[in-house]
């Protein structure tokens, strides 16, 4: 909130009420589950949260300027100063090294930056070694030695504009980053990446070359193209989705399509988070039997959509049958019949957090069931012609 008079530029909302959101997002609803326990975190941001990266950048913008503000009233100048998220580059004399690290630290206990002066007159930062030569400061592309060199193998299984697409970006970023002195021996070390995986000698130099032309091309014929286009997602398949009669068909109707992998983290790791009972279940369609009673069995069931917990909407089916009300078509079957249903068995159909999609699947989902569903009509009315013909033709076959 020190920061607010550079804050309140971007926002309409007032000081007070910005500070209840912010207490509200960042302390109130900070809490996660690990082994069915919930916990708040007390400290610092969480990982995945959203406003995690934007509250870390002005927490350390505000640290630099008040150590700067600091280091002046003691007549120490830094010379350059550059940050990217966490890292800082700067420009300082030497002797003043010790001092402006010490005012860094006293900012935050909490924080603490550590420092790295230049070797050999060299100093990385993040994919750039800035070296120093007859007093000129010369940029070259720089990659840890503990880096793997891994990128898209040549014969794995992914579309073939992808591959292109990621040597062509790694082969325009190191010549982006690296001076003309320096220039020979990268690609050389280029050649080796694509080398160790599996890309042809003669399809990387045309890359390289492709690459280099582009870069020293002046960009000035380059047309905008205002036409609207809807952007979709496609699961890739080989043979198929890079089918150029597809391609083409597709972007006749001002449809640009992006391939998807279909192994997701999702997938393989499934078991990131405690597991939600049924109960907790949001989004649902679920089915209720009929247990009938001790001298009738029945086999009707009922057919629902909620958006809350599912196990709050069971509460009130099971107060509607003992309040004997005639709301819905299971609590009009249990008063009129004087049946149990089967409440600690519901089952889950769906899972559709789009209401509009939701509410389709319950009616689909009467309709599979109709001549045992105790629904009312007007639950599945909503469902289109096309559906309801498709089912019933589906039931014949």
């Amino acid at each position: 909130m020190k920061q607010w008079t550079q804050l309140e530029r971007h926002t309409n909302i007032s000081k007070k009420q910005f500070q209840t959101i912010l207490e509200f997002c960042l302390r109130e609803n900070n809490y996660f589950m690990y082994n069915s326990k919930l916990y708040q975190q007390t400290y610092g941001m969480p990982m995945g949260n959203p406003l995690s990266p934007t509250i870390a950048d002005i927490v350390l913008d505000k640290i630099l300027d008040d150590s700067i503000a600091e280091l002046k009233k003691k007549d120490i100048y830094i010379k350059y100063i550059n940050k990217y998220v966490d890292d800082v580059f700067a420009i300082i004399k030497s002797k003043d090294a010790e001092e402006i690290l010490n005012t860094l630290n006293s900012q935050l206990t909490s924080i603490k930056f550590t420092i790295e002066t230049e070797k050999d007159n060299k100093l990385a930062f993040l994919d750039v070694e800035v070296s120093r030569k007859n007093k000129n400061l010369l940029m070259n592309w720089y990659a840890k030695s503990i880096a793997s060199g891994r990128i898209i193998n040549y014969h794995s299984n992914h579309p073939w504009k992808q591959k292109i697409n990621t040597t062509t970006n790694l082969i325009r970023k190191v010549i982006l980053l690296s001076n003309e002195d320096f220039l020979t021996d990268n690609i050389k070390q280029i050649k080796k990446i694509l080398f160790k995986n599996s890309y042809p000698s003669s399809l990387t130099d045309r890359l390289i070359q492709n690459t280099v032309n582009r870069v020293h091309q002046k960009d000035n014929n380059t047309q905008q193209d205002n036409t609207k286009k809807k952007y979709i997602g496609v699961n890739y398949i080989p043979g198929l989705t890079e089918n150029e009669i597809l391609h083409k068909t597709i972007n006749n109707k001002n449809i640009n399509y992006a391939h998807k992998p279909n192994n997701t983290l999702k997938k393989i790791f499934t078991r990131t988070k405690d597991p939600v009972t049924k109960e907790e279940q949001t989004d649902v369609v679920y089915k209720i039997t009929c247990n009938g009673n001790e001298n009738e069995k029945c086999n009707k069931c009922y057919i629902g959509t909620t958006k809350r917990q599912l196990g709050i909407r069971i509460n009130e089916h099971k107060k509607d049958a003992e309040n004997k009300k005639t709301s819905t078509g299971l609590a009009q079957h249990l008063t009129k019949s004087k049946h149990v249903a089967d409440f600690s068995n519901v089952k889950i159909l769906d899972i559709e957090r789009r209401e509009k999609t939701r509410m389709t699947l319950e009616s689909i989902r009467i309709q599979q069931q109709l001549q045992n569903a105790m629904n009312f009509k007007e639950d599945f009315d909503n469902i289109s012609s096309a559906y309801s013909a498709i089912i019933q033709r589906c039931k014949r076959m």
